[in-house]
């Protein structure tokens, strides 16, 4: 039997898992399991319409506490965190309760929450992390032997993502995005805009930023130091999606090696009124 910490936390049936037959004493235990959740969930939304969010949220984390797989209570909670403007909170929510979701088998469950938070929230990396969780909980679902005697069926290559930091830059009737990051690993030569179509909009090379010197994006705490920089050209709409915190319908690639990669760019904040996000293209 697993000793994982999350199978032992978890103690009764969330809002999407099937019945269950149970004894009667242990019946009695889930009832009042259950009455006692439905008092937060009560508790909580009574604090939110007299104003006090605080207090609603640290009910709501007292629900998920007890009931970590109960659907209703993370969503509730999730969607506190980001009314409230913790949008790194309620990826962390989606993250926590996928992450509850894969030990007990329900791979699928798991993917739809995924799905879900991406839906209301985005790119986020914690989110990325969670769907690299789902693909391992996935690929554990095939026997080794089995992989072992289909060679003619490889599995797929995930190529990384190369992180970095922008600013952006309005210079009247256009905006510019400098971007700087990298790492030692994956060091970037060039970059490139895409559009819905996948056309490229424009292709530039990096400069590289030699060791010790300081670029111009903020150092974000945790994020390694960049080893490239460059400067692009983006339109209103680009603009636009990132001021909501929303992807932008425009992608960014850039070449490591001879290989075109996905990017995690993070907002340092280098413009007024913007809060720092983070956006996957």
């Amino acid at each position: 039997m697993s000793d994982d910490l999350r199978l032992r936390a978890i103690g009764a049936p969330g809002d999407s898992d099937p019945e269950v037959s149970l004894e009667p004493a242990e019946a009695e235990t889930h009832d009042m399991h259950r009455s006692d959740l439905d008092a937060l969930k009560d508790g909580a939304a009574m604090l939110t319409q007299a104003g006090n969010r605080v207090a609603a949220l640290a009910v709501m984390w007292s629900a998920v506490a007890i009931a970590p797989t109960d659907l209703g209570a993370h969503r509730r909670l999730a969607a506190m965190l980001a009314n409230a403007g913790d949008i790194d909170g309620a990826a962390n929510e989606y993250a926590r309760y996928i992450e509850f979701m894969l030990p007990i088998g329900d791979v699928g469950r798991a993917t739809m929450e995924l799905a879900y938070g991406s839906k209301v929230l985005g790119g986020h990396a914690a989110l990325h992390e969670a769907a690299e969780k789902i693909v391992n909980a996935v690929r554990a679902l095939v026997p080794g032997d089995l992989a072992l005697s289909a060679p003619t069926l490889p599995m797929p290559r995930l190529l990384p993502k190369a992180p970095f930091r922008f600013c952006i830059h309005d210079d009247g009737d256009r905006h510019w995005m400098q971007l700087e990051g990298g790492t030692m690993d994956l060091v970037p030569t060039s970059v490139r805009v895409l559009d819905r179509n996948d056309e490229v909009v424009e292709t530039r090379k990096f400069i590289p930023i030699a060791p010790g010197q300081r670029g111009h994006a903020k150092i974000i705490e945790g994020e390694p130091t960049g080893v490239a920089w460059v400067v692009l050209g983006i339109n209103d709409e680009v603009v636009a999606a990132l001021d909501a915190g929303k992807p932008s319908p425009y992608r960014v690639e850039a070449k490591v090696g001879e290989e075109w990669i996905s990017t995690v760019l993070v907002d340092t904040g280098c413009r007024i009124g913007r809060r720092s996000r983070i956006a996957v293209s």
